[in-house]
């Protein structure tokens, strides 16, 4: 009776195994042709500007286990545009008492292999940025979005 149930497990885990296998193979192309069509970049200031929304900038202060402080800036990115957004990439200006730029970074907050952010949708990113120069003014940077992919 054991050799028969130990058949059976057996059996039944092989068929649910096979069934994963094709689901997964069938499924995933359908997921991949949209991912795989090229992501149309818009570095046009005049063009993102009418297109997305920066809103909420804010900074924040935490440590991490080193006991180094780390800011987080954080926003909302809204789009505004009538296409999905799949790619966005936001720049940075730290700026020193003077209001002189004295650090400027650059990184993506949205990829493409992320989900698309819909029209009307918005999007919470944030950014972790350590060791700024000693000289920067503690202000929330002069952010922008530089670069747009639909």
């Amino acid at each position: 009776m054991s050799e028969q149930r130990t058949t059976i497990i057996i059996v039944a885990s092989l068929v649910l195994l096979v069934g994963l296998v094709l689901g997964w193979a069938f499924v995933a192309p359908a997921h991949n042709e949209a991912a795989a069509s090229p992501i149309v970049v818009v570095s046009d200031a005049a063009s993102i500007e009418s297109s997305i929304q920066l809103a909420h900038l804010s900074i924040a202060t935490s440590e991490n286990f080193a006991r180094q402080k780390i800011y987080v800036i954080s926003a909302y990115l809204k789009n505004v545009s009538t296409k999905p957004l799949r790619m966005a990439e936001v720049k940075m200006v730290f700026s020193d008492y003077d209001g002189k730029p004295i650090h400027e970074y650059v990184q993506k907050i949205l990829d493409s292999n992320q989900k698309p952010l819909s029209p009307g949708s918005e999007f919470r990113f944030e950014v972790r940025q350590e060791n700024l120069p000693r000289n920067w003014n503690y202000h929330v940077p002069t952010t922008s979005i530089t670069k747009v992919g639909y």
